[in-house]
Parts: structure tokens; C-alpha cells; sequence
């Protein structure tokens, strides 16, 4: 049986991958995403692109401004 293994990325590869998979899925950036999400546009979308980009979001990245 093959174990599982991880690897810890830092703060900025989180990032990185968070908003490539915003622009990729959804055509805006990363903090688009988050000001939007943040300022609640997003409620009650359950579009597939939408959900997989939130649970990519670092927390406490950035915050809307």
C-alpha cells in the first residue's frame, strides 16, 4: 500500500496557484475574485469554476480593499 505524502508551499505559491486557477476557471485575477467573493456577489452561486476557485483561496488572502 503507497503512503501519502505533502509538500508545504509557501504563502506566494499559495497564491500563485489560487489566482492561475481564478484566471483559468473564471477570467479574473485573484484579488478579483476575493473582493468579489468578499463583498458577497458570489452568494449563492454554486457554479463548479466559483467553488473550486473558493476553496483555493489562502486564508487571509488578500482582503477586499
Amino acid at each position: 500500500m503507497a503512503g501519502v505524502s505533502f509538500e508545504l508551499i509557501s504563502d506566494e505559491e499559495q497564491w500563485e496557484i489560487f489566482d492561475d486557477a481564478a484566471r483559468r476557471l473564471l477570467n479574473v485575477d485573484g484579488s478579483e475574485f476575493a473582493r468579489r467573493w468578499d463583498s458577497g456577489e458570489f452568494l449563492g452561486n454554486d457554479e463548479p469554476g466559483v467553488m473550486q476557485v473558493a476553496i483555493l483561496r489562502p486564508n487571509g488572502w488578500p482582503h477586499a480593499s
